[in-house]
C-alpha cells in the first residue's frame, strides 16, 4: 500500500489529502499508514536505524538555527530561561549559546546524541542542563512557569497521539512564550500532522506570529513557525 501511495503525483495527493486524513483517523487508517506505537517511537529516537536521522546529520545545517535565533531574540533576552524539547545533538542550543543565551535547558531521549554533543560542542554541553529521558517522563516534573520560553523544532510532529498531554504541560511550564517550528502535514508511521495554532490556543496560549518555512533549508513548505504568548488571567 505504501509503495502505491508513493507513486501518486503530488497534485493528486493534495486533492485527496482531506479524505486521506479522514480515513486515517478512522479504524481503517492503520491499513493505509500503520502508525508506530509510543514504545516504537521511543526506541527509534533513542537509536535511529537510518542515516537520515542519525545524530551526525543534525550537526551541519545552521540555517535552521539562525532562523530560530532571529525569532527568539524578538521575545526574550539572553538572561531569560529557555527550554528546548528534543535538542538532539544540540545544534540549536549551541547557536543560542554562542549568541549569549546561557540560561538553557533541554530534554533529549537519545544518549547517543548527547554523547556526540559533548564531543562536538563541549563548552555548551558542560554549561547546559540536559534531561536524558523521554519528554513524557520529564516534562511533568517541571514546576509551573519554569521557563520564559519553550521551543521545539521538528519534534512535536513525532509525538504519539497517546502523548498529547505534553502540549498542556508545555503551556503550563512556560511563563511567557512558546515557539513551535513543526511540520503540520507530513504523515508516516512516525509523523503525526496537527494544526498547532488550534492545539495551543485551546490551552491558554495566543498565537502572535506565524511564518511558513518554505524558504528555510531542510524545513520546507510543510513546516510552520508559530509564536504563542501565554494569556494571563
Amino acid at each position: 500500500m505504501k509503495k502505491i501511495i508513493n507513486i501518486i503525483p503530488k497534485p493528486i495527493k493534495s486533492f485527496l489529502r482531506p479524505a486521506y486524513l479522514f480515513i486515517l483517523k478512522s479504524p481503517l487508517g492503520y491499513l493505509i499508514t500503520p502508525q508506530g506505537s509510543r514504545t516504537q517511537l521511543h526506541t527509534y529516537w533513542r537509536h535511529p536505524g537510518d542515516q537520515h536521522n542519525s545524530p551526525e546529520g543534525y550537526i551541519g545545517t545552521l540555517e535552521n538555527s539562525e532562523f530560530l535565533l532571529k525569532l527568539i531574540k524578538k521575545y526574550v533576552n539572553p538572561q531569560e530561561k529557555i527550554l528546548e524539547i528534543g535538542c538532539n545533538v544540540g545544534r540549536n542550543l549551541n547557536y543560542l549559546f554562542g549568541a549569549g543565551y546561557k540560561n538553557l535547558e533541554s530534554i533529549e531521549i537519545s544518549k547517543e546524541a548527547l554523547d556526540l554533543m559533548k564531543k562536538t560542542y563541549p563548552q555548551m554541553a558542560s554549561s547546559v542542563k540536559i534531561h536524558n529521558n523521554s519528554v513524557e517522563d520529564t516534562i511533568k516534573n517541571f514546576k509551573d512557569n519554569s521557563f520564559d520560553l519553550v521551543f521545539t523544532m521538528a519534534v512535536l510532529e513525532h509525538i504519539h497521539p497517546d502523548s498529547e498531554f505534553i502540549f498542556l504541560e508545555m503551556a503550563r511550564i512556560t511563563k511567557k512564550y512558546l515557539v513551535t517550528i513543526e511540520s503540520e502535514k507530513d504523515l508516516s508511521w512516525r509523523h503525526f500532522p496537527r494544526k498547532y495554532k488550534k492545539v495551543f490556543e485551546t490551552l491558554g496560549m495566543r498565537q502572535i506570529e506565524q511564518f511558513n518555512c518554505k524558504e528555510i533549508k531542510d524545513l520546507g513548505p510543510n513546516f510552520w513557525a508559530r509564536v504563542f504568548k501565554k494569556e494571563t488571567k
